[in-house]
């Protein structure tokens, strides 16, 4: 009798390993990635990750390195819009000096407009600007001047704001009138009247006195550039003003414009 082996490929499948050839055949083998394109791939990386690194380090490195420099310090300082103030007192009064550091001026800087404001009654509005890396502006508004109040001690700068200057000077400009004999009430408001008066004439009064006569208290000589003098009261002044430049077409010689009753002219 002879014995034959059943061959394995002729044996049925379990149902089992029937279910694992079907997984294996409907499952995509997996093709590896192209070596360069890995390559390039990791390449990208390591660049993206030193950029992080780097760039936050050479920033910082900029930084401290700009502070340290002359650069970061305050270099010049210059004042633009004073009328009456000279600039030198604007600069002082802002106590900005070559050891400021521009970054904490430009973080304090409405500190400097307030300590001049405070320190100087003339300034109206103080902007603090920075051109360039280290060159400071100071550029002012001014209260409008009115005129100068004499006082023993010199002539003070009388404002729009209704403010004196406590500062006097020895040298009052000439384009603008000066106020003698007047208490500080009255001068303030005999100053903004006087303001008031139409162009041509303000400009033509460069004095004004309290001559207060026996007859009247409220007695005032203003002092005209063109060699004339108007006797007015303080308080109808405003009023009467308009009759002078009507008076003087009528007359060739200079004298004196009475304006404290009626209207008239009495030459020298």
């Amino acid at each position: 009798m002879a014995w034959f082996k059943k061959s394995k490929s002729t044996d049925p499948l379990t149902p089992w390993e029937a279910y694992q050839a079907k997984q294996k055949a409907a499952t995509p083998k997996r093709q590896p990635l192209p070596l360069p394109h890995l390559s390039s791939t990791r390449r990208s990386r390591r660049r993206r990750n030193l950029a992080l690194i780097l760039t936050p380090l050479v920033l910082l490195a900029a930084f401290f390195g700009y502070m340290v420099s002359p650069l970061a310090k305050v270099d010049t300082i210059s004042v633009r819009g004073e009328k009456t103030l000279p600039a030198q007192n604007v600069i002082d009064a802002s106590g900005l000096n070559h050891s400021q550091a521009i970054l904490d001026l430009l973080w304090h800087r409405q500190r400097v407009t307030a300590r001049v404001e405070k320190r100087l009654p003339q300034v109206h509005q103080l902007t603090v600007s920075v051109h360039g890396f280290n060159q400071v502006l100071l550029t002012v508004t001014e209260y409008a001047p009115l005129g100068y109040w004499q006082k023993t001690d010199g002539y003070h700068v009388l404002l729009a704001s209704g403010q004196v200057v406590p500062t006097a000077t020895m040298t009052p400009k000439s384009t603008y009138p000066i106020f003698t004999g007047f208490k500080h009430t009255e001068v303030i408001k005999l100053a903004k009247v006087v303001q008031d008066f139409p162009p041509a004439v303000r400009r033509a009064v460069s004095e004004v006195k309290a001559t207060r006569g026996a007859a009247n208290p409220y007695q005032i000589t203003l002092s005209m550039t063109d060699g004339n003098l108007v006797v007015a009261d303080s308080r109808t002044v405003a009023k009467k003003i308009k009759y002078y430049p009507k008076l003087l077409a009528k007359v060739t010689k200079k004298g004196t414009v009475d304006l404290e009753v009626g209207a008239f002219f009495t030459p020298y």
